[in-house]
């Protein structure tokens, strides 16, 4: 999917400029953002964004099986911070 609304801005050298982001919904972000696609034995099968992965319908009730990350993180004292998903979040608030 090519992100026409968002283009890469580029510098006075004509080299692109790192992208943030800004001014990008959470539903630009879902279009955005790739997930790695796997059947039930955890072989890639593809890719699709996490739109897509995340669309529960009758073809795929559960969505399409996809590899996700959880990071932790402590500090030196070995607490661990924890963050709280916000209630507006389109997918698992």
């Amino acid at each position: 999917l090519t992100n026409t609304k968002h283009p890469p801005a580029e510098n006075t050298m004509g080299e692109q400029n790192q992208w943030d982001g800004a001014g990008m919904s959470q539903e630009d972000f879902m279009y955005k953002d790739e997930c790695i696609t796997l059947d039930k034995e955890d072989n890639v099968t593809g890719h699709a964004n996490k739109y897509v992965t995340h669309q529960f319908n009758t073809k795929q009730p559960r969505g399409i099986l996809h590899r996700a990350f959880s990071v932790f993180l402590f500090d030196e004292q070995g607490r661990l911070l924890l963050q709280q998903r916000a209630s507006t979040k389109i997918t698992f608030p």
